[in-house]
C-alpha cells in the first residue's frame, strides 16, 4: 500500500472489492493491501462505509423512495463542506393513517449514514458546521440515519432530522421512536396476539416440498390459533407465514406424537413486537445458499442490481401479503411508532396532502 493512501480510501476500494469477491479473494487481497496490526481499523471503516449500502437497500425494499444516489465524497474544489453520502427524493405513504404515496408530493433531501457501537452517536463541531454548509448550498434538508450495531442482527436504526437551532447533535435509542424513521420508511410495528400458538403438523411420510424438521419430517399444514379465531395453511403458504413469525423467535412449548408418521410441534412468539423494517431484513438473512451461506449481502446486492439479484428479496409488499391473513384474524396488530398525530403531522410537513 502506498504510504500516502489514507484508512478511509483504502477502507474505500476495500469495500469495492468485497462487493465483488469472494471470502476467499477478499482474504487474500486484505494481505495485500493492509498493513500489519492495521486491519481492525481498516475494516471497522470498511463496515462503517457498508452501513450506507445497508440503509438503501433497506429504504428500497421499504418502497419509500423514488431515487437514491450515492453522492462522490472527494471534491475536486476544496472548501469548508463535507458531502454526506446519500440524496434520496422521498416518495412515501402514511399507512397507519391510511395514507398512500399517491396522497405525497416528494420530499427531497441528504442522508448521512453513520454507525455506532455505543449506546449513543454525537456529531458537531466543524465536521456538522461543514455537512451544513453543503445542505445550504445544495438547497436541500440534512438527515442523519444512524444503525446502533450492539443489536446488528436487528435492523436498529434511527434517523433524524438536522436540528439548526443546536451546535451538536447526540442521537440515543430513544431517536428510534421520536425520530422520522417512522415517516421515512413508512414505517408500523407487527405485534402478535399474546394467546397466540403456532401448531405445526409433520409426517416422515410426506413427499411434498415444505419445511423439513430433522426429526419430525416435512411440515404438511400450520395451524395459528388464540383458541377463538384460527388459520389453517398449507404448503407454500405455511412455509413463508412460518418464516414470517420465526422474526419473532419461535420458542417450542410442547411436541404431540401422533404416531410413528405424524408430529405436531407447539411454539410461541417470545418477541412481543417487531418494527416493519427488522422484519425485512430478519426475513432476508434467513435465506441461504446450497452452502449455508447468508446470500443477503446489501454491498454485494446493490453492485449486482442490474442482473436481477433484488427480485428474490423480501420487501414490504410481500411482508404485507403474508400478515394480512394474520392481521385478518386478529392474530397480528398494526400499530404506530410513536405518536399517530405528529407521524401525520409530520408527513404533511414533509410533502404530504
Amino acid at each position: 500500500m502506498s504510504a500516502d493512501v489514507t484508512r478511509i480510501e483504502l477502507a474505500k476500494a476495500l469495500k469495492s472489492i468485497k462487493a465483488v469477491a469472494t471470502t476467499e479473494q477478499f482474504e487474500e487481497t486484505k494481505k495485500l493491501y493492509i498493513q500489519e496490526g492495521g486491519e481492525e481499523s481498516v475494516m471497522s471503516a470498511v463496515n462503517g462505509l457498508s452501513e450506507e449500502d445497508e440503509f438503501s437497500m433497506l429504504t428500497k425494499l421499504l418502497g419509500t423512495a423514488s431515487h437514491i444516489i450515492g453522492l462522490e465524497q472527494r471534491p475536486l474544489v476544496e472548501g469548508d463542506y463535507i458531502v454526506p453520502d446519500l440524496f434520496v427524493n422521498l416518495k412515501m405513504g402514511n399507512a397507519v393513517n391510511g395514507k398512500s404515496a399517491k396522497d405525497f408530493t416528494e420530499y427531497k433531501c441528504l442522508v448521512e449514514v453513520k454507525s455506532t457501537e455505543k449506546d449513543n452517536f454525537k456529531i458537531g463541531g466543524s465536521r456538522l458546521k461543514r455537512l451544513r454548509n453543503i445542505s445550504d448550498l445544495m438547497g436541500f434538508p440534512l438527515l442523519f440515519a444512524i444503525r446502533f450495531l450492539r443489536a446488528k442482527q436487528n435492523a436498529l436504526w434511527a434517523i433524524i432530522e438536522d436540528d439548526r437551532s443546536s451546535t451538536s447533535i447526540n442521537v440515543t435509542y430513544q431517536a428510534i421512536i421520536d425520530g422520522v424513521r417512522n415517516v421515512v420508511w413508512n414505517e408500523y410495528v407487527l405485534t402478535p396476539n399474546p394467546n397466540l400458538i403456532i401448531k405445526f403438523e409433520f409426517s416422515k411420510s410426506a413427499t411434498i416440498n415444505s419445511m423439513r424438521h430433522n426429526e419430525y419430517g416435512n411440515q404438511i399444514s400450520a395451524t395459528f390459533t388464540d383458541e377463538t379465531n384460527t388459520l389453517i395453511q398449507n404448503n407454500s403458504d405455511a412455509f413463508m407465514t412460518c418464516a414470517l413469525l420465526e422474526a419473532y423467535d419461535l420458542k417450542e412449548i410442547k411436541v404431540e406424537k401422533i404416531d410413528e408418521d405424524k408430529t405436531i410441534q407447539y411454539l410461541k412468539p417470545t418477541l412481543t413486537t417487531s418494527f416493519l423494517a427488522d422484519l425485512i431484513y430478519k426475513m432476508n438473512n434467513l435465506i441461504v445458499d446450497e452452502f449455508g451461506n447468508v446470500v443477503y449481502d446489501a454491498s454485494k446486492l446493490l453492485v449486482r442490481s442490474d442482473t436481477g439479484a433484488h427480485e428474490t428479496l423480501v420487501n414490504r409488499q410481500l411482508i404485507e401479503v403474508l400478515a394480512k391473513p394474520l392481521v385478518d384474524k386478529k392474530l397480528l396488530f398494526i400499530g404506530a411508532i410513536g405518536d399517530l398525530d405528529k407521524q401525520l403531522a409530520k408527513w404533511k410537513e414533509f410533502g404530504g396532502k
